[in-house]
């Protein structure tokens, strides 16, 4: 994944780096990571590639809120940082599927191999693949609504994820 600062000018590389700390602070809650490994395996998923496309699938739903963000009608251009989490989660689980692959830049090679995975789930008719993308989203949404709810105030935001001295 990228290691570019959450607070970066290039909406991509900023919605990498809120995902990495929203799937480390899930990871670091007790229990959190076995529950998920078995959620992957009743769904029969590999663990490895579940959490790899979890965190790409919050990555996506970031990046398009922050699209959103600069398209809205009201000309609201607030910094990406200020999305709220559970906006976000709910954005992710709303969303028609295709329109989280809209405007990807390129990035590097391992990333796009897992975006190009999600793609082919999406676009893919059978009800295999199509099940599989759902519960990834929902596996993806779930951890947001989790790290939005480890922290304080009512509505959190990107910013809350990061360090205070950021």
């Amino acid at each position: 994944m990228d290691t570019a600062s959450p607070g970066s000018n290039d909406p991509w590389s900023a919605s990498a780096a809120f995902a990495t700390r929203i799937v480390a602070s899930v990871s670091h809650m007790t229990g959190a990571g076995d529950e998920q490994t078995q959620r992957f395996r009743t769904w029969q998923i590999d663990a490895r590639t579940g959490r790899a496309l979890t965190e790409v699938l919050i990555q996506l739903g970031i990046h398009a809120a922050i699209l959103d963000l600069g398209k809205s009608d009201t000309g609201c251009t607030g910094p990406m940082d200020g999305l709220r989490l559970k906006a976000v989660a709910e954005s992710l689980r709303t969303r028609p599927r295709h329109e989280l692959f809209a405007s990807l830049p390129p990035d590097d090679e391992y990333q796009m191999h897992r975006v190009d995975e999600l793609r082919l789930m999406s676009y893919t008719a059978t009800s295999r693949s199509s099940l599989s993308l759902e519960r990834l989203v929902q596996e993806a949404a779930t951890m947001m609504l989790t790290a939005a709810d480890r922290l304080p105030g009512p509505h959190p935001v990107l910013a809350d994820l990061l360090p205070e001295d950021e």
